[in-house]
């Protein structure tokens, strides 16, 4: 029995030694960054940003894998499967807090199924109204939805997208019953803002940064608690007279459950340094975001917070998408 003892207890030292190696070698291939969106998307175009920067760092080649469908939770299920190597990365985004409510059939549990590494940045979306409604604060806007309930149309790319959540949001913070008017895509729901169809939306500030120079619009708030250093002159929701309003369209690396801990602090001091430049703070602005940087600890508690506010804004508005 002893000597049986004393074999496992070699064999286990031998198999952590071996993960050990492995880890302090670590990149020695191809590392693969999974994104739930296609090519051209904010998220995607987020991600190749981060994997040059860590292709240039760590000189092994970090890759884009596009899965996209479902609301990014395909892409969610297969690096939620995957080896817990650190060669599969994970870039999540807001879309995976509203999921972990909004679906019910997930094969993963966002918050269990994922280490975080670094929230990378956030994009807070712009209210925006037609200028025929003739309002020009957010006050007024909620004076006119109380006196027209259901009257007037919102827009959104889609049921369960941040944009829709953020504006049931805000008819539960204010007390008010805007319609909900889901679209394929902004463009199309912009299109009909801009005609007249549609009275407001939520939107990322590059969709609408034109047309709100232009005039053709008018920019009530921005969603965020904070104000946007791209759009610093637009007040936010909470300043509006609705204290506490917050969201944002986020992006952060995960990896799966498991992955050695010195291979996800390599990777997330590598995002902070990156991060303080201007190089990335210009490029991020292009897609309406700003560069965040938080702890390990501090990125779960966001994420465990964000699925947290948006299970109540769903279960509330009683929002379901299958």
């Amino acid at each position: 029995m002893k000597s049986i003892l004393q074999a496992l207890l070699l064999f286990a030292a031998a198999l952590a030694a071996s993960t050990a190696s492995v880890a302090e070698e670590w990149p020695s291939r191809t590392v693969k960054i999974i994104v739930g969106f296609p090519a051209g998307a904010s998220t995607d175009i987020i991600a190749r940003i981060y994997a040059e920067k860590l292709t240039e760092h760590f000189k092994q080649p970090f890759i884009v894998e596009n899965t996209p469908g479902a609301a990014s939770n395909r892409a969610a299920s297969v690096a939620a499967a995957a080896d817990p190597d650190g060669y599969t990365l994970f870039m999540g985004t807001v879309a995976n807090a509203i999921s972990q409510s909004l679906f019910k059939k997930l094969t993963f549990n966002f918050e269990r199924d994922f280490v975080p590494i670094a929230l990378v940045g956030s994009a807070p979306t712009v209210l925006v109204v037609n200028t025929k409604l003739g309002v020009n604060s957010v006050a007024e806007l909620i004076a006119l939805a109380k006196s027209k309930p259901d009257q007037l149309f919102y827009a959104s790319a889609g049921v369960g997208t941040a944009p829709h959540l953020t504006a049931e949001m805000l008819n539960q913070m204010a007390g008010i019953r805007l319609t909900h008017v889901p679209y394929k895509g902004n463009n199309e729901a912009i299109a009909d803002l801009l005609g007249g169809r549609i009275s407001l939306i939520f939107s990322p500030i590059p969709s609408v940064a034109g047309i709100i120079k232009d005039g053709q619009v008018k920019a009530l708030a921005i969603s965020s608690a904070k104000r946007s250093a791209i759009a610093p002159d637009i007040s936010t929701l909470a300043e509006s007279g609705l204290p506490g309003f917050d969201t944002a369209i986020w992006y952060g690396l995960l990896a799966p459950k498991g992955t050695p801990p010195n291979v996800v602090a390599a990777i997330a001091e590598v995002i902070h340094q990156v991060n303080e430049t201007a190089d990335i703070k210009t490029k991020l602005a292009t897609n309406g975001a700003e560069p965040l940087t938080t702890t390990q600890t501090q990125f779960a508690a966001f994420v465990r917070d964000d699925v947290a506010k948006w299970k109540k804004v769903i279960e509330t508005s009683n929002i379901s998408a299958e």
